[in-house]
């Protein structure tokens, strides 16, 4: 029996999907791992449970409170998903994976092509 085949895009929208709460839904993926570096790579990964992280809204006011002053602010640097092709998704541990979208290999049982 065959996968069902869709395109990277409808793969990218079901990550997105919400529920009539507003919460992500959760979706299980199969992954292949490639570090550009060391030109290494190819493990089969598979994410079962796995949620879309959103980026941060970097336009939302902050308020400034006691806590928030005494803490010294770490400058953080602009992920760039979109154009750096990459993911944040969070697994069901509560840990942080961050993925290229290029290497995605099925989303809920259904293959992605290119």
């Amino acid at each position: 029996m065959q996968k069902e085949k869709i395109s990277l895009k409808e793969g990218l929208a079901i990550l997105n999907q919400k529920d009539h709460r507003g919460t992500l839904i959760p979706f299980d993926m199969t992954y292949r791992t490639f570090n550009a570096t060391s030109k290494r790579g190819g493990k089969l990964k598979f994410y079962n449970g796995a949620r879309l992280l959103l980026e941060k809204n970097p336009n939302r006011i902050h308020k400034d409170t006691i806590e928030n002053i005494l803490v010294p602010v770490k400058p953080s640097k602009n992920p760039n998903h979109f154009a750096n092709r990459t993911r944040n998704i969070e697994l069901p541990d509560f840990s942080v994976v961050t993925i290229c979208i290029d290497f995605i290999i099925s989303i809920n049982n259904k293959e992605i092509i290119y």
